[in-house]
């Protein structure tokens, strides 16, 4: 199979490469009806899935298609094999007969179109009819089964080195040991400053950024709390690090941080006082400190001083100190079956399709 940079490439029309394209409907929040059904729109999250509804009046319905954002995340592109309920923020494409395969494909490729639109700009209907997304060719003429064929071997490349990554972190981990369950341990609570150090971060407008290498961590409640990349520094500069949101959409939530960073003014970094900082013992305390959510908002904020003297409970010891070495076991279990997990997970998907194949 030739390599992408040796096959023909041409620009092609959006209407040359789908049978159908039509936009969703729009659902005002408060006509929203709770139900299971993916409702889609132009977030760039979640397979672009903005929660689930249960409306079948007035909706426009779609399946085995690709959604493309014409707003929001602008030029978002997902492909959704399940049947779904699509905002007017999103274009439904479908193209008969396509495979998953292509459709994942042709998802990166009109994906890139969202390098010439933004907020101010955004893909309308018109703008759609006359986009082209350059696509292989072969003989002048799309060539669909190339494209199935280099997803799938993408994908392959991708399953293989997760395997080889999830086979070293099994063996990193060591064996599973037995602990008592969660129900059976004793608990106590503990305020946050008396088990953890807490630093501050630095305010650092993105305006007053470059590019880099180094992650910036903001008060985010997705994508491990990174906003972006910068080439900058300040006195933040931290590693193997919980950082926990004190403000924003995250406000409670905590991610661990393995690498060099630096931190936004909205974002506290804990260590661990009386515990040597450890990658599974924060990520107990993160889901110990989540529990705590529900207790703040936009007018009760997560304060410094709130942050301090609010209490966490954890497993205790026999003399009612934190139990750090069963909460380092703890997650090390869960990590371990999840990875065990995912490779069964492989393993059978293969057979699957090693079957698929030979009928």
């Amino acid at each position: 199979m030739q390599k992408i940079d040796e096959k023909t490439w041409e620009a092609v029309r959006l209407t040359e490469i789908f049978d159908t394209i039509s936009r969703g409907k729009r659902i005002k929040k408060s006509d929203h009806i709770p139900g299971d059904v993916p409702y889609v729109s132009s977030t760039a999250l979640a397979n672009g899935t903005d929660g689930s509804c249960g409306n079948e009046k007035n909706v426009r319905k779609f399946g085995d298609c690709l959604t493309l954002a014409n707003s929001g995340s602008v030029g978002s592109c997902f492909y959704h094999p399940y049947d779904f309920v699509a905002s007017d923020h999103v274009t439904a494409l479908s193209r008969e007969g396509t495979s998953e395969d292509c459709y994942l494909g042709l998802s990166a490729l009109v994906g890139r179109l969202g390098e010439k639109y933004n907020f101010n700009r955004e893909i309308n209907d018109v703008r759609i009819s006359r986009e082209r997304v350059m696509l292989p060719v072969h003989e002048g003429v799309p060539d669909y089964e190339y494209i199935e064929k280099i997803t799938q071997q993408k994908r392959q490349t991708m399953l293989n080195k997760y395997r080889i990554y999830a086979q070293k972190c099994i063996a990193d981990l060591g064996d599973e040991s037995e602990l008592s369950a969660l129900s059976e341990k004793t608990w106590d609570s503990f305020s946050i400053s008396d088990i953890f150090d807490i630093l501050p971060g630095k305010r650092l407008v993105a305006a007053d950024t470059t590019p880099g290498d180094r992650p910036f961590i903001g008060a985010l409640d997705n994508s491990n709390g990174i906003a972006r990349f910068v080439n900058d520094t300040n006195v933040s500069l931290d590693k193997n690090v919980l950082g926990v949101n004190y403000d924003g959409n995250g406000m409670v939530i905590g991610f661990y941080h393995p690498y060099e960073c630096i931190f936004s003014d909205s974002v506290k970094r804990f260590h661990l006082k009386h515990h040597e900082d450890n990658a599974f013992v924060l990520l107990f305390m993160k889901v110990a400190i989540l529990q705590q959510k529900s207790k703040f908002g936009y007018l009760y904020k997560f304060n410094a001083e709130r942050m301090a003297n609010t209490r966490i409970m954890l497993p205790v010891t026999d003399d009612g100190t934190p139990d750090y070495e069963y909460m380092e076991q703890y997650a090390k279990n869960l990590m371990l079956r999840k990875y065990k997990q995912y490779l069964a997970y492989l393993d059978s998907k293969e057979k699957t399709d090693t079957i698929a194949t030979s009928d």
